[in-house]
C-alpha cells in the first residue's frame, strides 16, 4: 500500500514548486527559443557572447515572423539580456542606469521598423545588443567585490521563519526562476503562493522529525527511480539525466532525496492513522469522484489573482455579480463569457468542455459543478483563480463501481486529502513570521 501512498505526498512535496494552473499558458512554447538564449546571454557576461547569443535568437525569429515582430521581439531581448546580465551577477546597478539603457536600446530597435527586410532589423537588434546592453554587462563584470558582498547577503537574508526554523532568499530566488524561465510574469501573487510552498515543505519536514519515523536506504532509491521514469517520460526531457530536470525545476538530486525520504516516513504516519473502513466510508460518500461520472460546462471567470488590495477585490466581486444579475435578466451565457470572462475559454463562449470529479480542475468548482443539473448556472463561486459563474452544459453518468474495483484509486485519493488536512492543522498551529 505505501507505493500507493507516497505518490500523492510527493505530489505536494515535489510538484509544489510549481504554478498549478486551472489553463495552460499559450505563450510558454513560443517563448522557449528565445528564453534559453537570454539564460545563454547572461551566463557569459561578456560583449561577445551577447552579441552572439542575441544575433542567433533574432535571426532565427526573423526567419518566421514579420519585421515588426522580430523588431518587438529584439526589444524584448536586449531588456532582459541587461535585467538579466545585471541580476545574475549580483551586482548593485542604479535603477537608473539600468532604465536608461533598456530606453536606449528600445529607442534605436524600434528605428529599425521603418526598414522593410528582417535582415535590417536583424542587423540593427545585434547593434544594440553590442553597444548598448553589453557595457550594462561590462559594468557588472567591474565589480566583482560588489558581487561578493550581494552573493553572501542573498545566502544570508531571510525571508520566513517558520517554528524558528528559517527560509533564506536564496531558497525563495531558486523558485521564482523556475517561473522566470518559462516566460511567467513573477508578479506578488506568485511570490506569495511560493512562500506558502516552502512553508508547507517546512512545516512537513519538522512534523516528520518530531514523529523520529525514518525510512530506508533501499526504499528511498526505489522511489527516486519511479518519479525519474516519470519525469523522463515527458517527451521534453527525454535522455536527459535527473539533476538536470531537476535543476530546471529548482531543485536538485540532494533535496528530491531528502523529500522522499521525508515523504515514505510521512508515508508511514499515515498507515497507522488510516483504517480501511475510512477509505470505504470515504468511497461509499464519494462514488462520482470514482465512477467515471463527466460534467460538461462553461464558466466565466473574473480573475483575481494579480489584485492586490481589497478595493480591487472588491470591485471584481462587483463585476461578477453584475454579470449574474445580466445572466440572470436573460442575457446569453456565451455572450457573457466572451465579452467578460478573464480566462482563454471566453474566445469558446466560456466552453471548457469534460471533466471528471477528482483531478481535472480546482475542488472548488468541480464541487458546485457535479452538485448541478444540466442546464444551471450557479451563484458566483470563488476559487484561487477568482470568481466564477458555471453553466452545467452536459452530464454523463459513471458506471456501477464497488470498492473492491477502485480501492487503489481511493487510497490515492483519500492520503492526499488527509496530507491536505494535516498540512493544514500544522499552519494553523505554526508560528509563521514572513518578513518578504
Amino acid at each position: 500500500m505505501r507505493n500507493i501512498i507516497v505518490v500523492p505526498v510527493l505530489l505536494i512535496l515535489c510538484l509544489l514548486q510549481t504554478n498549478n494552473l486551472l489553463f495552460a499558458d499559450e505563450n510558454i512554447e513560443a517563448k522557449s527559443a528565445l528564453s534559453s538564449a537570454i539564460s545563454e546571454a547572461s551566463a557569459e557576461v561578456s560583449t561577445a557572447a551577447v552579441a552572439e547569443t542575441v544575433e542567433a535568437a533574432v535571426e532565427e525569429a526573423a526567419a518566421e515572423v514579420t519585421a515588426e515582430a522580430v523588431v518587438e521581439k529584439a526589444v524584448e531581448v536586449a531588456t532582459e539580456v541587461v535585467t538579466t546580465a545585471v541580476a545574475g551577477a549580483g551586482v548593485k546597478v542604479p535603477t537608473t542606469a539600468v532604465a536608461e539603457a533598456i530606453e536606449i536600446a528600445e529607442a534605436v530597435v524600434e528605428e529599425a521598423a521603418s526598414e522593410v527586410t528582417a535582415e535590417a532589423v536583424v542587423e540593427k537588434a545585434v547593434e544594440v545588443a553590442t553597444e548598448e546592453v553589453a557595457p550594462a554587462v561590462v559594468v557588472a563584470e567591474t565589480k566583482p567585490e560588489e558581487s561578493a558582498v550581494a552573493a553572501e547577503e542573498k545566502e544570508t537574508d531571510v525571508i520566513a521563519v517558520i517554528n524558528g526554523e528559517k527560509i533564506l532568499r536564496l531558497t525563495f530566488d531558486k523558485r521564482l526562476n523556475v517561473f522566470r524561465r518559462m516566460n511567467q510574469e513573477v508578479t506578488d501573487v506568485i511570490k506569495m503562493q511560493v512562500v506558502d510552498q516552502l512553508t508547507k515543505k517546512v512545516l512537513l519536514k519538522q512534523f516528520v522529525e518530531k514523529q523520529e519515523i525514518s525510512a530506508s536506504a533501499e526504499d528511498i532509491k526505489a522511489e527516486i527511480e519511479k518519479i525519474k521514469f516519470f519525469l523522463q517520460n515527458n517527451p521534453a526531457n527525454k535522455d536527459k539525466p535527473l539533476d538536470e530536470i531537476l535543476e530546471t525545476q529548482g531543485s536538485s538530486v540532494t533535496e528530491l532525496e531528502e523529500e522522499v525520504s521525508r515523504a515514505l516516513a510521512l508515508s508511514k504516519y499515515l498507515e497507522s492513522s488510516v483504517t480501511d473502513a475510512d477509505k470505504q466510508s470515504y468511497f461509499d460518500a464519494n462514488k462520482d469522484a470514482f465512477n467515471g461520472a463527466k460534467v460538461k460546462a462553461s464558466h466565466v471567470l473574473i480573475d483575481t489573482r494579480n489584485l492586490k488590495t481589497d478595493a480591487e477585490l472588491e470591485e471584481a466581486k462587483k463585476m461578477i455579480d453584475i454579470v449574474k444579475i445580466e445572466i440572470d435578466k436573460g442575457a446569453d451565457f456565451a455572450e457573457m463569457a466572451r465579452k467578460y470572462s478573464n480566462c482563454p475559454s471566453a474566445e469558446n463562449g466560456g466552453d471548457i468542455g469534460f471533466f471528471q470529479r477528482k483531478g481535472s480542475i480546482v475542488e472548488e468548482f468541480a464541487v458546485v459543478a457535479f452538485a448541478m443539473k444540466a442546464g444551471e448556472i450557479s451563484e458566483p463561486v470563488k476559487t484561487q483563480f477568482g470568481y466564477h459563474i458555471i453553466k452545467v452544459t452536459e452530464k454523463e453518468d459513471g458506471k456501477d463501481v464497488n470498492y473492491a474495483d477502485v480501492s487503489d484509486m481511493v487510497d490515492f485519493v483519500y492520503m492526499q486529502l488527509k496530507t491536505e488536512s494535516l498540512l493544514k492543522e500544522l499552519h494553523d498551529k505554526a508560528e509563521i513570521n514572513i518578513t518578504l
